[in-house]
């Protein structure tokens, strides 16, 4: 099992992302909503507040989804689908995520198998 942690700042794709983790199978996910730390700073220091201009977003919030996978296919299958709706990740301001193992879960029911 892995906690996927995807970092959303094209917030406008995130009812297309869930959509896709439907139609893959991923059954839950936590959406919380976030900001990135370059936009705090521009926010409380005029200074770096051209640097966040930059980026061309005026959008200083982004949606962070956590999701527990079974499997390394669970896990491609949730990335896919964020590639998918978004192109390509490396391009600022879009999206970047992780994983981290996951030891110990209570509270919800796993299907070790992914099935």
């Amino acid at each position: 099992m892995e906690l996927l942690v995807i970092v959303l700042n094209k917030t406008e794709f995130l009812s297309e992302i869930l959509q896709g983790f439907v139609e893959k199978g991923i059954k839950g996910a936590t959406i919380i909503d976030s900001a990135g730390m370059g936009h705090l700073i521009a926010n409380h220091f005029p200074f770096f507040a051209s640097y966040a201009d930059l980026s061309g977003s005026n959008e200083n919030h982004s949606k962070t989804i956590f999701t527990v996978v079974n499997s390394c296919d669970e896990k491609d299958n949730a990335v896919n689908v964020v590639e998918e709706v978004l192109g390509d990740i490396t391009k600022p301001d879009s999206a970047f995520l992780f994983s981290v193992p996951v030891n110990f879960v209570k509270g919800i029911t796993i299907n070790p198998c992914g099935v």
